[in-house]
């Protein structure tokens, strides 16, 4: 066992001796971190004063009053990079793109006028009299997608079918026949997927668009975001086109085969159904 107060006393002898053992005194222990000698410290070591330094007033920042809003912060970031260009940060080059804005805008742009998308609208639903549906509130979007329209598999519904989970979500939304249109996605590209989906919010009108699933909510929520961070929320939108604009909400749900494939998920499906509800008066 190690005798501590034998050391001690041995420091003690060598610290109080002079010659040798004053010089090995600090060869053994000054590297010891556990070691502090009762010597006093040489001028040379002690501690010079820090110089001021002069700050210029130019790089001086004045707090900001109020804290800035996420919102505030994106907006002066653009502005920025339009005016200077690219931003360097430890994420990368933030970069002035021009075809991102139509994308992450809130309002949409379709270059036919309303008799012509009509007549377009028309043609495509041969199948269905159109004409009687043109009072419906709801337009539910994305059940479906085809890359071509194909008349004959009649993909769009407007009448009850409580045999399958999409029709008793609509009918336990007290949603009268006549009154909502289920849609499929059409297109080969995002874009052309958009801008059939436009047309149609122009042609019919709904008060309302529900999209069922991630693919048919990023179509009208400008970019690819987790469907489980916008599901159940509210959002204003608008379509403008060649001889008029028009104002619409969309609400993102969970698609039926999810839930068929987790039932658990029902109960959130069912609290987010509510909230269309409740904005249709049918709560």
């Amino acid at each position: 066992m190690i005798n501590y107060k034998e050391i001690r006393n041995n420091i003690k002898k060598i610290e109080g001796s002079s010659g040798l053992g004053q010089f090995y005194c600090g060869a053994l222990f000054r590297d010891s971190s556990w070691y502090i000698s009762r010597n006093a410290i040489p001028k040379s070591a002690k501690r010079q004063p820090v110089k001021e330094v002069e700050v210029k007033e130019s790089i001086l920042r004045v707090a900001s009053k109020e804290p800035l809003s996420k919102e505030k912060v994106l907006n002066s970031l653009k502005e920025n990079v339009e005016k200077k260009g690219p931003v360097e940060s430890r994420f990368g080059s933030i970069l002035k793109d021009e075809t991102s804005k139509a994308v992450v805008s809130s309002s949409f742009s379709v270059p036919q006028s309303e008799s012509e998308i009509a007549d377009q609208i028309k043609s495509k639903y041969s199948v269905l009299e159109v004409e009687s549906l043109k009072s419906i509130n709801v337009l539910i979007v994305g059940e479906s997608s085809f890359e071509e329209l194909v008349p004959e598999d009649s993909p769009w519904k407007s009448s009850h079918d409580q045999s399958e989970l999409l029709g008793k979500m609509i009918f336990s939304m007290k949603l009268d026949e006549g009154e909502f249109l289920r849609t499929p996605l059409v297109g080969k590209s995002d874009s052309e997927i958009l801008e059939n989906v436009l047309n149609e919010i122009i042609y019919f009108k709904p008060e309302i668009v529900i999209t069922l699933g991630a693919v048919a909510t990023n179509i009208l929520y400008g970019k690819k975001e987790k469907l489980s961070k916008v599901h159940g929320s509210e959002f204003d939108r608008q379509v403008k086109f060649k001889n008029g604009e028009l104002d619409f909400k969309f609400f993102p749900v969970f698609h039926p085969d999810l839930l068929q494939i987790n039932p658990s998920m029902k109960r959130t499906a069912w609290i987010d159904l509510q909230k269309i509800m409740k904005l249709l008066g049918k709560s």
